[in-house]
């Protein structure tokens, strides 16, 4: 009975035939599109290491390194394109879908109260000056935060010496009495306005004031930067 390993042929193994075995493959070769940035690249590479197929060659009449070169500009683009294609696309999917066929809702800009907002906090004078004035100047003398504690210490001055002198005796405490009363109804009046519906009267041209100051400051920092005026 003849042995089973000493078949012959074409179907013979490499095993059985004394045959060395096919060689692995051991990195990108020269001409291939991203061999620039292969980390297994190997000139004596016969297929490469990540598709196991053998690179196309570079094309005629081109340098060795310039197709190289052209070859890895074109795979990085490529790369680059889908992955921005991949980003808008999940953006658009994330984003609010707009509503087709509804006009623009101009009033929900309220352009009439923001309107009359600046012009009360531009033009409205207020003890020689006007409100949006009045915050640039307290922002020069004091810093940014000069509109809010200036006001707020004058208030706190006011009630404080209005609360202590109602322990005092006589009249003093019978007058500052009448007086906590009525700042406190005064008080309570505007927590109720503000809250309101119509609250927007006082904080709209108080926030119109407050941005419009700011851009006067910044408008007199870049004169004097620009102009030295």
């Amino acid at each position: 009975m003849a042995s089973l390993n000493n078949t012959t042929g074409a179907d013979e193994p490499w095993w059985a035939s004394g045959q060395t075995a096919e060689p692995s493959p051991v990195g990108c070769w020269s001409p291939c599109p991203v061999a620039a940035g292969c980390p297994l690249r190997a000139e004596s590479a016969v297929r490469c290491a990540v598709t196991g197929d053998q690179p196309p060659p570079a094309p005629p009449g081109m340098a060795p390194d310039l197709a190289e070169a052209v070859s890895h500009d074109v795979a990085v683009a490529v790369t680059e394109a889908v992955s921005l294609a991949e980003v808008a696309a999940a953006v658009a999917d994330r984003a609010p879908s707009r509503d087709d066929g509804n006009d623009v809702d101009w009033g929900r800009l309220q352009p009439v109260r923001n309107l009359l907002s600046i012009a009360v906090a531009t033009l409205v004078p207020v003890n020689h000056t006007t409100a949006a004035l009045w915050v640039a100047d307290s922002i020069s003398r004091g810093g940014i935060t000069a509109p809010v504690f200036a006001p707020l210490g004058a208030v706190l001055a006011g009630t404080g010496a209005v609360l202590l002198g109602r322990l005092a005796p006589g009249v003093i405490g019978l007058v500052c009495d009448l007086a906590w009363k009525a700042l406190a109804c005064t008080g309570r009046g505007l927590v109720r306005l503000v809250r309101s519906p119509r609250g927007w009267i006082i904080t709209r041209p108080a926030l119109w004031a407050a941005g419009i100051g700011v851009l006067i400051v910044s408008w007199r920092a870049a004169n004097h930067f620009l102009t030295g005026a």
